[in-house]
C-alpha cells in the first residue's frame, strides 16, 4: 500500500504555499483558516518535518517546504490533466482551464462563478491561481489568463482585452475613521497601507489630487486581498481596486474615504488574454463574453 498522505492535506498545503496565506487558501477552498491550519499541520506531522515559517499575517515556505512544493505542483497538474483527458474521452463535461490572479480569484471572480455555471451548465471551469501569469505558449494546458497590473507585450499570437478601467479607492474601517478628531484630514493622520504588487501607488493617488505623498513608515503587503483584510482590521487605509473589496463595502466593514479635491483615480488593472487560435477562441467565447459583461456592471462607489 502506498504511503500517500490525505489528498485534502496536499490540496490545503498547495493553496497555502501558493497564496502565502491561510485565510486566502481558506477562501479559495471554501474552508475556514483553522481548517487549513489543521490540514497543513496534519501533513507536517505525517512527513515528520515543518514546511512553513509562520509570520504575523502570512506564511512562507522553508527550504523543505519549497522542495516539497516544487515536486508536488507538477504532480497535481498532471493529475488535473489526466482527469480532464478522461472526461473528454468519455464524452463528459468539457472543461475550461483559467489562470487568474489570486486576489481577483478570491475576492471577485470566485463569488460570481456560480452565475456563470448556471448560464453554462455544460461547461466545467478549472481555476488556477498564481501571482505570476504563465506563458501561454509554454503552458498549453491553460486556455486563458486573467492577469493583474499588466498585459503581455504586443504578440500577434495572443488576444488581449482589458476588463474595463477600475476605480482605485482609499478604503478604511468606519471605526478607524471615527477615531479621527473632527475636521482632521484623514490622509495626514491615519496610517496608510501599501500594496507592493499594485501598479498604482499612494504617490499616484496623492499626485492625482495635486499633493505630495504623505511621509512615514507603512505596513505593506504583496497581495491586494491581504491589504483589504488589514484595512478591515483597522490597521490603516489601503488603496485598492473596488473589485477587491465589494463584499466588505456592501457589509460596511469598509468605507470609501473622500479625496481632498474630489478626484477619482481609475486604471486598467485586469486583463484577459488567450491564444489567437480558432480552437481557443471557440473554447473561451462564453467565458469572455460573461467576464466583459460582469466587469462592465460593477457600480461606481
Amino acid at each position: 500500500m502506498r504511503a500517500i498522505p490525505n489528498f485534502a492535506w496536499l490540496r490545503a498545503f498547495e493553496s497555502a504555499a501558493r497564496l502565502e496565506n491561510f485565510s486566502l487558501a481558506a477562501d479559495e477552498l471554501h474552508l475556514t483558516p483553522s481548517a487549513i491550519s489543521h490540514q497543513v499541520k496534519s501533513l507536517e506531522t505525517h512527513l515528520g518535518r515543518s514546511l512553513f515559517v509562520r509570520h504575523n499575517r502570512r506564511v512562507s515556505l522553508n527550504s523543505q517546504g519549497q522542495e516539497f512544493y516544487r515536486e508536488l505542483t507538477p504532480l497535481l497538474d498532471k493529475l488535473a490533466r489526466l482527469c480532464e483527458d478522461t472526461q473528454d474521452e468519455n464524452g463528459d463535461t468539457p472543461a475550461l482551464t483559467v489562470h487568474c490572479a489570486p486576489s481577483l480569484a478570491v475576492k471577485w471572480l470566485g463569488p460570481r462563478l456560480h452565475a456563470f455555471m448556471r448560464e453554462h451548465p455544460g461547461l466545467a471551469i478549472h481555476l488556477r491561481t498564481d501571482a505570476t501569469p504563465p506563458d501561454l505558449h509554454q503552458s498549453t494546458d491553460i486556455d486563458c489568463v486573467i492577469s493583474y497590473g499588466h498585459a503581455p507585450s504586443h504578440d500577434p499570437r495572443l488576444v488581449v482585452e482589458s476588463l474595463h478601467p477600475e476605480p482605485l479607492l482609499p478604503l478604511c474601517s468606519p471605526k478607524l475613521y471615527a477615531s479621527l478628531a473632527l475636521h482632521q484630514p484623514w490622509y495626514l493622520h491615519l496610517p496608510l497601507i501599501d500594496s507592493t504588487i499594485s501598479p498604482v501607488s499612494w504617490a499616484d493617488w496623492f499626485g492625482s489630487n495635486g499633493m505630495a505623498t504623505s511621509p512615514g513608515p507603512r505596513l505593506s503587503f504583496d497581495r491586494g486581498a491581504m491589504a483589504v483584510a488589514a484595512a478591515v482590521d483597522r490597521l490603516g487605509v489601503c488603496l485598492e481596486t473596488q473589485r477587491f473589496a465589494e463584499r466588505e463595502l456592501d457589509n460596511r466593514e469598509l468605507i470609501v474615504l473622500p479625496a481632498p479635491n474630489g478626484r477619482s483615480l481609475q486604471r486598467e488593472m485586469h486583463f484577459l488574454y488567450y491564444r489567437n487560435h480558432r480552437d481557443t477562441l471557440k473554447r473561451v467565447e462564453h467565458l469572455r463574453e460573461w467576464l466583459l459583461r460582469e466587469a462592465s456592471l460593477t457600480p461606481m462607489r
